[in-house]
């Protein structure tokens, strides 16, 4: 008579509201390397100032776009083989997308200050 009334517990550790193994939507990545390209672009553009410098210890302290290109490529090489392998989620990329967007806002303001203060290399 008790092995009639026992009832199986549901496990609600199983249970969350975002399913981890949906890989990082198309528009993510896109957002995600446009970013990596805008941090590019305003960090040449910022080493056209005397005054600027670059503040990245693996790199020199007035890099060339070339250097900066070969860097991107090394450091972005583990998110390519993540985002090939769908090993990726959208949740798991909001800290590289915000760190890459305060990079690229943070040249924005550099190269705004040096416009003002500084020459021409």
């Amino acid at each position: 008579m008790i092995a009639s009334k026992l009832k199986e517990k549901k496990n609600l550790s199983t249970f969350t509201l975002y399913d981890v193994s949906d890989p990082a939507y198309d528009s993510v990545k896109i957002l995600f390397y446009a970013l990596h390209t805008a941090d590019v672009w305003t960090t040449v553009e910022g080493m056209k100032y005397d005054c600027v410098v670059e503040r990245n210890p693996l790199l020199p302290r007035v890099p060339h776009r070339d250097r900066l290109l070969l860097h991107k490529a090394i450091f972005l090489s583990p998110f390519e083989m993540l985002f090939a392998e769908d090993a990726i989620t959208n949740k798991e990329m909001i800290f590289p997308i915000a760190v890459a967007s305060w990079v690229v806002y943070s040249n924005l303001k550099v190269i705004d200050r040096a416009q003002d203060r500084c020459n021409l290399r």
